[in-house]
């Protein structure tokens, strides 16, 4: 599975768990809330109320109150950082960018400032500036879990996969609950290994159960570990994973991906059943009634395959997708032509 290919499976789980707006409005807050003084300054006193208001959702609240302590103490770096942390809440990735380097001049030393800088700059498509502040913040606090995550992250945009290898093993190691580094180290080992035995394989089924572990019901986490697990030969536990993610979110995406895994496992009857829940669910998912065609094929249900087949031969947009269809169409027809007259 290529990196767009899981993006795109997790973007479809995501927009079925309702996380696509959610995610947007949510601010990311790693760091502990800096404590003030013993005796706290104006500043100070805004800028906490104004934390407190950011991780309860009320984004405009901060806001307010971050740029009252900045003109309350204009030397003072805390307060820029948050405002960047409000635009990074509205995804508003270029001004959350300038906000944090505003931060950073203030205080060459925040390293908070430095991994935030660094995912905005990711998301502006700047990974190279991205990885070196990221280097940077790490040489500061190298125990810093999500910044070995986020330069893991975009190392693998970079196409520097043995470095991101190495950054999503340091990040599993250091966040020792969030399955987001083991899920991320596994996906790449597993198109490293591609099913072959060998270490690779071994460490790749390794964290990826450790990604379902620390995820036992998290969706995305188990859509993207499921298929994996399949392709590395490990059906029954690919299973396991698109069972569980079927059952928080009950996508065709996800039924279809379950149906693979079980087709795999040799249940045969339950991937049929649910390829054809599939289509049921997306009527329009030309790609699950492909699958379905071909499942029906190998059963022996001539004419099912046919019907599936032919609609996708004939309705669907992605001409790569119709070029199959119409190939598997061929293949069934010499197969019946062939067959012994009854």
């Amino acid at each position: 599975m290529t990196r767009a290919t899981r993006a795109a499976v997790a973007a479809a789980v995501a927009v079925a768990l309702g996380a696509a707006t959610a995610g947007a409005q949510r601010p990311r807050l790693p760091f502990p809330m800096r404590g003030v003084s013993a005796d706290p300054t104006p500043a100070e006193r805004e800028y906490t109320a104004g934390e407190v208001l950011l991780r309860g959702g009320d984004v405009a609240g901060a806001e307010a109150r971050f740029v009252a302590a900045q003109r309350l103490d204009p030397r003072d770096a805390r307060p820029v950082f948050y405002l960047g942390e409000v635009a990074r809440a509205r995804a508003q990735w270029p001004a959350a960018e300038a906000r944090y380097g505003e931060a950073i001049a203030l205080d060459a030393t925040m390293v908070e400032a430095m991994v935030q800088r660094a995912v905005a700059l990711r998301e502006l498509g700047r990974q190279r500036e991205a990885v070196g502040w990221l280097r940077r913040a790490l040489q500061r606090a190298p125990m810093l879990g999500e910044a070995q995550l986020d330069l893991g992250l975009c190392l693998e945009d970079l196409g520097d996969v043995p470095g991101a290898i190495a950054a999503f093993r340091a990040a599993s190691a250091r966040l020792h609950s969030d399955a987001r580094a083991p899920l991320s180290l596994g996906l790449l080992l597993a198109d490293r290994a591609g099913g072959a035995a060998g270490p690779e394989r071994t460490e790749a089924v390794g964290v990826l159960r450790e990604a379902m572990r620390r995820a036992p019901s998290d969706a995305a986490v188990l859509g993207l570990a499921g298929p994996a697990l399949r392709r590395l030969g490990e059906a029954r536990l690919a299973v396991d994973a698109l069972r569980r993610a079927t059952q928080v979110t009950p996508t065709a995406a996800l039924r279809i991906e379950l149906a693979q895994a079980l087709w795999a496992a040799g249940d045969r009857p339950g991937a049929v059943q649910q390829a054809t829940a599939a289509t049921r669910l997306s009527p329009d998912d030309l790609s699950a009634r492909y699958a379905l065609g071909l499942m029906l094929a190998e059963q022996g249900d001539l004419a099912g395959a046919r019907a599936a087949l032919q609609a996708v031969a004939s309705g669907a947009s992605d001409a790569s997708l119709r070029d199959r269809a119409g190939a598997a169409l061929r293949m069934l027809q010499r197969r019946q032509a062939s067959a012994p007259a009854r």
